[in-house]
């Protein structure tokens, strides 16, 4: 399975790239500082983590990282209340992360002696119960982006298209709130435009959170 670790650790190398992109164009698109460098940081994290070659940054940089982008997002999170879902989703990115950093430290731990591997033997039933709980979240975020995405794409459509006679013009489809998916910005135009639209974080959104179920599973 080395080949498939490589190729995820690319594609997530990829999508820490493109969001350092939409980082450097944040501010002139409007969009919110904070969100691109999480997604940023997610995107080098994984990477690091699918890696064969191993990871050259210490645990204790990536700790650091993940541990002030939840603690940041749970602070925007109770101030912003129900109006917080793409904070919410970036506080449980981050746990998701340091739940999987933790992981990785005690199995390294536990390769250090015979002691060592029997202590860490004990809570390998919960840590397995809360990887699948992350994954099973992961996974239906990617459904609920997914959804949202298509019925954003009827909304454009169905405002394209003519008026039918008599029925009245101000009456218009519902708009889809796809702020928690990637995909609430306005159109953009310009240099990189492609990698600057909604479209290109809705898509970089959906593998991102793919590639956390597909490695939350696999430490199970």
């Amino acid at each position: 399975m080395a080949w498939f670790n490589a190729l995820l650790a690319c594609l997530s190398l990829g999508l820490g790239l493109l969001h350092l992109v939409r980082l450097a164009t944040a501010r002139r698109d409007g969009r919110p500082v904070a969100g691109e460098v999480s997604h940023a940081v997610m995107g080098f994290g994984m990477a690091a983590m699918f890696s064969p070659v191993g990871d050259p940054v210490p645990a204790a940089v990536w700790i650091a990282a993940f541990g002030l982008s939840a603690a940041w997002f749970a602070a925007v999170a109770l101030r912003t209340g129900p109006a917080s879902d793409d904070a919410a989703h970036h506080v449980v990115c981050g746990v998701a992360m340091l739940f999987m950093l933790s992981l990785g430290l005690g199995e390294r731990a536990a390769s250090g002696g015979a002691h060592a591997h029997h202590a860490a033997a004990g809570p390998a039933a919960w840590t397995s119960v809360v990887a699948i709980a992350l994954a099973g979240y992961f996974a239906w975020h990617v459904m609920r982006c997914g959804d949202r995405f298509a019925a954003a794409r009827r909304a454009r459509t169905a405002l394209a298209e003519p008026v039918p006679a008599g029925v009245p013009a101000e009456i218009a489809p519902p708009m889809v709130d796809m702020a928690s998916c990637g995909h609430g910005e306005a159109v953009v135009e310009g240099r990189l435009a492609a990698l600057r639209a909604p479209q290109a974080a809705a898509v970089a959104h959906l593998v991102m959170a793919a590639s956390m179920a597909v490695m939350l599973l696999g430490m199970i």
